[in-house]
């Protein structure tokens, strides 16, 4: 087999490698790419503000921006792309990039990102309060600083009332993490689990614990798991990474959107509850039936499509 995984060869160069052996190279490659994107956005802010972190609000936010837009590359998108390069010698195949998931799945999905808003804003409620046990208070302290840190950060950026950093911030914050944290979990953990356990609900599953867990948010941990384990079966079901893609950006921009939106009327989203609105457990009651709905849907249409019938 060819040594070298670039060298013009049909033999990708994972095909009978051990899989530890891929983890390790794929580790390698989460950190090698973040050193180089992190060391890259320095560099783009050193050139824009200078080598020292800017004092105004407004530069502060555009730092941030650029320094996240080049964590979610480094981070997420390279390092996915190409383990499957390494794995198939195509940097669209083995996570579904190359593959359309169809018009009726993803107008499904677009409603079904609306009706689950009420079902993730009232599970976030209900995990807000969940601490770690107390042999880990140390690191349950530190995640809800990071977590603190993360919000400030956050309304830092979308503090800007202006529609044209509006949109700068859905590239940012709702783009660049759908189409790379779909790529690094549904695109690349998720098929390598299913390889590996046999099992594509385990594979769904585990993929959806790591991605909550690598949030490092207690508080909302529940409600993330869950959401990862519905992009799961999306990737599953339609074949396609663009449906979970599709989901997660939807999913991030309503966020934005609602943020932009209630700031400029001078709501304080940050302090406001679910249980807060009049008729709370009708809209969440008639969210669920909807949501259900939704999801049985989505599984008949894969067995339409594809005859498969599923577990």
């Amino acid at each position: 087999m060819e040594s070298n995984p670039f060298s013009p060869t049909k033999t990708p160069f994972f095909e009978g490698q051990n899989r530890f052996v891929q983890i390790l190279i794929f580790l390698a490659l989460i950190v090698g790419c973040m050193i180089v994107a992190s060391v890259v956005g320095i560099i783009v802010d050193s050139i824009c503000f200078g080598f020292s972190k800017p004092t105004n609000v407004l530069d502060q936010a555009a730092y941030y921006r650029i320094a996240l837009s080049f964590s979610s590359v480094g981070t997420f998108m390279l390092p996915a792309l190409l383990f499957s390069y390494l794995s198939e010698r195509n940097f669209f195949s083995y996570n579904k990039l190359n593959k359309a998931p169809g018009y009726w799945m993803s107008n499904t999905v677009i409603v079904m990102s609306l009706v689950l808003i009420p079902i993730v804003w009232a599970l976030a409620e209900w995990n807000e309060g969940w601490k770690l046990p107390d042999a880990l208070a140390g690191l349950d302290d530190w995640m809800r600083r990071m977590d603190k840190q993360n919000g400030e950060l956050g309304e830092l950026m979308i503090r800007d009332s202006r529609i044209g950093i509006m949109l700068i911030n859905i590239f940012v914050m709702a783009i660049l993490p759908a189409v790379g944290e779909e790529l690094m979990f549904r695109g690349t953990i998720q098929p390598f689990l299913q390889k590996w356990t046999k099992s594509p609900h385990w594979a769904i599953w585990i993929t959806a614990f790591i991605f909550s867990a690598i949030h490092f948010q207690v508080s909302g941990f529940v409600p993330r798991m869950l959401i990862g384990a519905y992009l799961g079966y999306l990737c599953y079901w339609s074949g396609s990474l663009w449906l979970p893609i599709l989901a997660h950006f939807m999913h991030n921009s309503m966020n934005i959107l609602s943020d932009f939106v209630m700031s400029r009327r001078g709501f304080d989203m940050d302090n406001l509850k679910f249980s807060d609105i009049h008729g709370w457990p009708y809209i969440l009651g008639v969210a669920i039936v909807l949501a259900v709905v939704g999801v049985y849907c989505l599984w008949r249409k894969r067995i339409q499509v594809t005859g498969d019938k599923l577990q």
